[in-house]
Order: structure tokens, then sequence, then C-alpha cells
């Protein structure tokens, strides 16, 4: 029989160690804000339910859209016309809703309760919904064959007295332990990877923290981690887990903090950052991941809600992965790299695809402009874009008589915003460049209002 493991055991490298430590420091000052009223719980839940629940989907090679999860979970029933997709859709909301409920019993992990969450998973669809398997299975392209049959009873009674039993170092431990425990176990027919992700945001809800589920664009790196922890090394997958609750949090901190200052606990965690010399640049590189996550999230909020108040333009917005601490460091050194999107917002009039505007990441240049004084390189929040079909310029450079913004900056534990004044003069090396002015901002709600009001009645011209 395979041996599960002492969670207690587990090695966590010091950067695992200090992205837990922002985790904590970021849930305190978020807790502040409590108790929350019901229509910010429900928003915070809705910002986040969709996307969890289609990724899942998707890392099983469903094919669903987060439309198709949003009129799904609209009606929260199916006709005899639905297809097996909605199925799969509906089921997954229902096992989700019943995770969370389970997270807020006082009782603890129960072999009834993951048997229940594999059993809707699977409803109407599955051989055995709920049911443990009656035959060994293979898994293909997986390193790792799961134990016998015969032993799985035994396993997942095993894994419920661990983990109730406790002693994590942090709740994102245990929650990550249980997600590949219970996976490597892998006692169901199907579903075992939905049921695990679950079981996941289970213990991390246990742990007062916010569901996170698996972003489906981390596919590969999630595979990998769940292969590296089968090997004892737990950091990668802590890791994943880990920035990806540090995201939600700033999301979440974005939707109950709307149109107010935002920024006590950025400073709090700067301070903090500062106070220590050990890995004082990746530390700076966590309260700058912090604050560019939370700009990228209310960014996200006005397209959605302006999505639910218009019915003649539609704004697309699309994330992509925030830069990690290498690429970081590279563009603080060299100026600028690959694949440094942050998020892209597409402008839809009457289903046509008119502008197009980029967020990307590369080194500030230092100018005129600037009303604070520094030497040393800071990554900047630079825009660029036109008309859908046009080719973007992502020197810097980029200039747009009907847009006014240039760039986001963060600083010392300030905001700053670029605006170009569509005046040029020549910089240092001769070359003509337009002039801008730079703001301190104590709002990021402002930045997005004005951008949005450039692209809508500039452009637009509504």
């Amino acid at each position: 029989m395979i041996d599960l493991g002492n969670p207690r055991t587990i090695k966590i490298s010091s950067d695992t160690t200090e992205l837990l430590a922002q985790i904590d420091g970021s849930l305190a000052e978020f807790n502040k804000l409590r108790p929350l009223d019901r229509d910010t719980e429900v928003r915070i839940k809705m910002a986040f339910l969709p996307d969890r629940v289609t990724a899942s989907l998707n890392m099983e090679g469903i094919i669903a859209t987060r439309r198709q999860t949003l009129a799904v979970l609209d009606a929260m029933t199916l006709n005899e016309n639905s297809s097996k997709t909605e199925q799969e859709i509906l089921n997954a909301l229902e096992a989700d809703e019943y995770t969370f409920e389970g997270s807020q019993d006082i009782k603890g992990l129960s072999e009834h309760f993951i048997r229940e969450i594999n059993a809707l998973i699977e409803r109407r669809i599955g051989e055995a919904p709920g049911a443990f398997r009656l035959r060994d299975i293979s898994i293909s392209q997986a390193v790792f064959k799961p134990p016998s049959h015969y032993e799985v009873p035994q396993l997942i009674t095993r894994l419920v007295d661990i983990y109730n039993n406790g002693g994590f170092e942090h709740a994102v431990v245990g929650a990550v332990w249980l997600h590949n425990r219970f996976t490597y176990i892998h006692p169901f027919l199907d579903g075992n990877g939905r049921t695990g992700r679950l079981l996941q945001d289970y213990c991390l809800l246990k742990g007062g923290l916010f569901p996170t589920g698996i972003p489906s664009a981390k596919r590969d790196d999630y595979y990998d981690a769940l292969a590296s922890a089968d090997a004892n090394d737990w950091n990668p997958l802590i890791q994943i887990v880990a920035l990806r609750e540090l995201e939600v949090i700033a999301k979440a901190f974005a939707v109950a903090n709307e149109r107010q200052e935002r920024s006590a606990w950025i400073k709090a965690l700067a301070r903090k950052a500062s106070d220590k010399k050990a890995g004082a640049l990746y530390k700076q590189y966590l309260v700058w991941s912090h604050k560019m996550s939370e700009i990228r999230a209310v960014f996200e909020y006005a397209a959605r809600e302006f999505n639910e108040a218009s019915e003649f333009i539609i704004v697309h917005i699309d994330n992509f992965d925030l830069i990690d601490f290498s690429v970081w460091k590279e563009i603080c050194e060299r100026g600028h790299s690959t694949k440094t999107w942050s998020f892209s917002l597409t402008f839809q009039v009457e289903n046509q695809r008119l502008f197009k505007y980029v967020f990307y990441f590369r080194r500030h240049k230092f100018n005129r402009s600037d009303i604070f004084n520094s030497s040393a390189p800071i990554v900047g929040l630079f825009v660029t874009g036109g008309a859908y079909e046009d080719k973007y310029e992502f020197s810097g450079k980029f200039v747009d008589s009907g847009v006014r913004l240039r760039e986001v900056l963060f600083f010392h534990e300030e905001t700053y915003e670029y605006i170009g004044i569509g005046e040029y003069d020549k910089d240092l090396h001769g070359h003509f460049v337009e002039i801008t002015t730079c703001n301190y901002v104590d709002d990021i709600n402002l930045i997005v209002q004005k951008f949005f009001e450039d692209i809508l009645l500039k452009k637009i011209g509504i």
C-alpha cells in the first residue's frame, strides 16, 4: 500500500515561505473590510465562480466557455434539449456550491463528503458517480500508476484521518497535500481531477482563504507540479496555488473596496518588505505584482459592469498570466522582454470589433515630467493599440490623439499615470518624443474611468 506521507514534514523553500507570509498579510488587510454586506459578498463570489468552474472543466478537455457557464448559472436548471456540456457545467456548479457549504460545517472532512462531490460532478454522465472504482486503472501520459482498487477504501480513510488531525504549516500547504494525495489515490473511475481541485478549495475555505481552483492557462505547470509533489518536491504546487490566492485576494479587495482608497494595505506590504534585507528584490516584486493584479481587476470589473449595462457596445477583456519574477528582473535589466501582456480590451459595436488596446510591461523611461526622483529601474504598465486589425507598437512610444493614457507606474507605494498631451520635443538623442504629464493617482478607478471615456466618447463617439 502506498505511503501517503506526513504533511507536517513537507519541506518549504524560503521563497515559498515568503509567499505564504504575503497571503497572511494580504488576508489580514482584506479582513479589515469585514463584515461585508450581502451584495458585496455575492459580487466577490461571482467575480471568481464562473471562471473557476470553466477552467476546471477545460482542464479535463471539456470545452466550455464562460458565457455558457454564466447562462447555466443564471438558470441552474436544464431542459430536454440541453447538451452534455451544459450538464457538465451544471454538475460542476452544484458540486462547487456543495463544497462551499461543506466548508462552513464545523464537522471535519469525511468519506461521505468526498463521495458526494464526485457524485454531483458525475451525475447523469459518469459510469458510477460517487462510487469507488472496482477495477484497476492507468492514466495516460502519467508517470505513476494509481494503487489497486482493493486499497482505495483504506487509503481514503487514511487520507481523511491525516487531514482531520491537522498540523499543517499553512492552509495552502494542507490544501495542496490533500489535492495531491487524493489525485494520487484516484479513487473514482472519472472526475478525480475536478474532485481533487474542489477538495483543495474546501481546505482553503476551511482556512479562511478564498477558493482558487487552477487556471487552465497553468495546465502544463500544474501537471508538472503534481508530478514534482509525487517525488516529494512540494514547492512548485504550493507556489502555483499561493500565487493564485494572492491574485484572488487582490481582486476581491478591488471589488469590496471599489471607489475607495486602496493604498493602505499595499503600503503595509511594502513596509514589511523593506524591513527585511534578505530577498529584498523578490519581496519588491511581490508587492509590485499585488498592485498590478489590483489594477487589472479594476479594469476587468469595469468592463463586466459596463457589459451588463450596455446593449449596444460590448467590451471583451482577456487576461494573461502575470509576469513571473525572472521576467520582471529581465525587464528591470534590459528594459523589455517577451510575452509581457497583462490584459487586453476589445471594444465591439454591433458585432463588429472596432478597437483593441493591450496593456503590457516594460521598463519606465525617466523623463522631465516625472514628479519623483529615482535612478532605480521601475517596471511600468504601458498601453498600446488602435483599430482592431492594426499592428501595435510595443516600444513604449504609443501615440493616439483620442486616448490620453500612456503608462501606469507603481513606485514607493504610490501610483502614477502618464498622460500624452499631443505635443512633441527632442530627447537627449535628438529624437522627437511625445511630451507627457505625470500625475499622482490615489484612486485607480479614475484611471479606468478616463480611459473608458476616451474610447467610448472620442473613439466610438457615443
